[in-house]
């Protein structure tokens, strides 16, 4: 990496700013057709001072190329907030009428223009720009920069922050910037550096040019005393250039926080295509991130030596291919610009590292998604068209990217990357909507993807697929499997069409085969010959489509704890001498109903927990579920203190929901439920009226009393059970902690319990097995 010395002036020039007088005629109404459905600027000249750090006030002079897609027009309108306009010149240099109220600026043109003409217009202005707690224009100590849009403004689009424009994400135009700065500062801007001036006042002018045409919001500029730090990327078609503009104090964590810069680009490029500016920039700034094209703003903080932000820089680089290259064409179609450019955060990890490093940030995001997006953003929302008020969302960019992921899935890796590179290629520097994305990708893949994007894009909420149960008829030396699939919805209410889903089937050595399955509805069926006769047959084993559930499984070879995350559970092994394959679901759907109505008992709404595997024969261990009524999870089901909780378990589908062992660990509101000797099947939350069910858990009345000798008593004690059976015994505190667990043979009558270890007091001591459950209070004196 290099460093570039910018003390040295390259050429002299002196200039005179000639103030011009302010000519203000009375405000006109804006039109409610787009500027860019009259007007179409093709050049942006951008002229800017920015040498006023006291008063925070910018000047500037706006040199305006347009044309008209109409047959004439006699007025040009563009957008301007804030800042004050002095004068409007032709390019003769004949002064322009004009009017300025709100954001709109409209100047009445000398002569008319026609389509296929191209027109000039300087437009001189003045003043401190406009600025929100994120986007606009910002003067920060040393430093001044731009945020192209922001997140309290509607519309979002903030180029007219600083310059007037047509500000949207439709019309597109090139630009070459000047601006001026104090001696001792660099500005960096989109495109290539052309040449940097000094005036006879010691200040400097640097000119950027770029030769790719862009929406406004993506026109940028920052001034500060930065450093530049110099490399290159050897990219598809190119060398690329590099340029950090950091503090500093901040260039020698360069290397360190952008190491993977590179190799970034180029897994992009393998995906996307070739990269479609002229460089790649970062530019430090107080606040950000934000991707203007070629000079992406970068917050100072995350300039920092270490790889803890890199999935930052790569989100704001993928936008180089989506939002930069293709603009959504309205902000109701973000999710094409930051759903994609989010799902590229976890493509890179994928690519970069590996799968399961690509997995549990996906896993975590998919979580708050089903979990929470739909509370903290008023309701389940559809991707397109999106309200405006939502345009920086949650639903935008994790739902979106959820959905990316699932179309990758829908199609396959290799329809889905030569389908985004041909699309990015249709539509490049242009706009683009879903309607336009969902066409050409089903011409492009020969895959109708009408009913896809209907349910996912244009629908709210999300499906969920499962497998209700399978029949297995051998067939020659094969096995005829027949799966009956199910689709429940969380926040929709129509059923998606021409569902697909990967089918894992597995056999007792754990062999697999995976199969693609297609149906339609709530429910379907499909039938596969294979090799071997499976006993597991499960949905999107490698989380390819991202549906309603989140899942991991694991292997299993020692005692211990294993927490499945993003499950809300954890499995304490406690025997285990070969390997077990346990895989866990959360469904963030509701379980079935009650094949039989049990009145008093209600279920979950919201969720419930599948377990399923290949065990060792000695496998043996307890399930760990989480309950949380603050944490939007059962603040549907818990209402208050009065409110009896319970686990149910069913083996399979086919089964009703019934009774199963527990302990409960913590206060009403939030804790754990443990199931002694877990069982492979499904697993639901359910509040019960003990006058209608007759269900007890732990820590009332047990069915049967444990003998304990001695007791009171310390050191070793003998229990003595009064059933036989396979169980696990348990010892938990006065507040419920569980102390130990430890598995019980079925052949153990007598069991001997060390507590030497454990502190003088009241303890629980509890031998659950499927059928009973025996206890007893055990005192251990000093």
């Amino acid at each position: 990496m290099n460093y570039f010395n910018f003390n040295k002036p390259r050429s002299l020039m002196c200039l005179t700013l000639i103030l011009l007088t302010w000519l203000q005629l009375p405000a006109q109404s804006h039109q409610c057709v787009a500027l860019s459905d009259t007007i179409d600027v093709v050049h942006y000249g951008i002229h800017l001072d920015v040498t006023d750090f006291t008063n925070h006030t910018l000047k500037g002079i706006d040199e305006i190329d347009f044309t008209t897609p109409l047959p004439l027009v006699s007025q040009l309108g563009l957008n301007l907030r804030q800042l004050t306009v002095d004068s409007v010149k032709t390019a003769e240099g004949d002064y322009l009428s004009f009017s300025h109220s709100g954001d709109y600026l409209q100047i009445i043109l000398q002569q008319s223009v026609t389509s296929g003409d191209t027109a000039k217009i300087w437009i001189y202005y003045h003043g401190i720009p406009f600025s929100e707690s994120w986007g606009g224009f910002h003067f920060s100590g040393n430093y001044a920069f731009n945020l192209g849009v922001g997140f309290q403004s509607v519309p979002h689009n903030l180029g007219k922050a600083w310059f007037p424009c047509v500000d949207d994400f439709v019309d597109r135009a090139f630009y070459d910037y000047y601006i001026r700065v104090e001696n001792g500062k660099l500005a960096a801007c989109g495109g290539l550096l052309q040449s940097v001036s000094t005036r006879c006042d010691g200040t400097k002018e640097f000119h950027w040019k770029s030769d790719r045409s862009l929406p406004t919001y993506l026109a940028s500029v920052a001034v500060g005393p930065y450093a530049l730090v110099e490399d290159a990327f050897e990219g598809l078609t190119d060398t690329i250039p590099i340029m950090y503009f950091v503090r500093q104090q901040d260039t020698a964590k360069v290397a360190g926080s952008f190491e993977h810069m590179k190799q970034i680009a180029g897994i992009y490029e393998n995906c996307f295509g070739p990269y479609p500016f002229q460089r790649i920039g970062i530019t430090g700034t107080a606040i950000g991130a934000m991707e203007h094209a070629e000079n992406i703003a970068y917050p100072h903080s995350s300039i920092n030596g270490s790889l803890s932000d890199e999935w930052l820089y790569a989100h704001e680089l993928a936008h180089m291919w989506f939002g930069n290259m293709v603009t959504c064409a309205s902000d109701a179609d973000m999710w094409l610009n930051e759903g994609w450019a989010s799902w590229s955060e976890s493509l890179m990890r994928e690519k970069l590292y590996d799968i399961e490093t690509a997995r549990g940030p996906f896993r975590n995001m998919m979580q708050e998604v089903l979990r929470y997006a739909h509370i903290s953003e008023g309701g389940y929302l559809p991707l397109s068209p999106m309200p405006s008020n939502h345009t920086y969302g949650t639903h935008i960019y994790d739902k979106g990217a959820m959905v990316v992921h699932g179309l990758r899935g829908y199609l396959g890796d290799s329809l889905f990357f030569n389908g985004i590179k041909a699309y990015l290629s249709q539509f490049a520097y242009q706009p683009a909507n879903s309607y336009q994305l969902r066409d050409f990708l089903t011409v492009y893949t020969g895959i109708d993807l009408a009913s896809f994007f209907d349910f996912h894009v244009f629908g709210p909420g999300y499906n969920h697929i499962s497998v209700d149960s399978f029949n297995i008829t051998p067939v020659a030396g094969l096995f005829n499997v027949e799966v009956f699939l199910r689709q429940k919805l969380r926040g929709a209410n129509v059923p998606a069409n021409d569902c697909r889903t990967q089918l894992t089937f597995m056999n007792s050595q754990r062999d697999t085969l995976t199969r693609t399955a297609l149906f339609s509805g709530f429910s379907g069926s499909v039938n596969y010959i294979l090799p071997f006769e499976p006993v597991l047959v499960m949905c999107d084993v490698d989380e390819r489509f991202a549906d309603a559930t989140t899942d991991n499984y694991k292997i299993i070879n020692k005692v211990g704890e294993y927490n499945f995350a993003n499950t809300y559970f954890k499995l304490n092994v406690l025997s285990e001498s070969d390997t077990s394959w346990i895989r866990v679901t959360h469904h963030w759907v509701a379980p079935d109903s009650l094949l039989i109505p049990s009145p008093g008992l209600t279920l979950s709404n919201n969720r419930y927990w599948s377990v399923e595997g290949i065990y060792s024969p000695d496998f043996a261990g307890n399930g760990i579920f989480t309950y949380n009524r603050s944490n939007a999870l059962d603040n549907d089901l818990i209402q208050n203190s009065a409110d009896s909780l319970v686990l149910l378990y069913r083996e399979n589908a086919r089964q009703q929901w019934r009774s199963i062992s527990f302990i409960q660990t913590g206060p009403w509101q939030m804790g754990f439920i443990t199931v002694p000797l877990l069982l492979p099947g499904d697993y639901t939350l359910a509040i019960w009226d003990e006058a209608w069910v007759g269900i007890k858990t732990s820590g009332k009345t047990p069915k049967s009393q444990l003998s304990i000798t001695p007791n009171p008593g310390k050191g070793t004690f003998d229990i003595e059970r009064n059933y036989t059976g396979e169980g696990v015994m348990t010892l938990t505190s006065p507040s419920g902690a569980m102390i130990q667990t430890s598995r019980v043979k079925s052949s153990d009558k007598l069991i001997k319990l060390n507590a030497s270890k454990l502190q003088p007091g009241h303890y629980y001591v509890t031998i659950s097995s499927l059928r009973q459950r025996e206890s007893a209070t055990l005192i251990i004196l000093p």
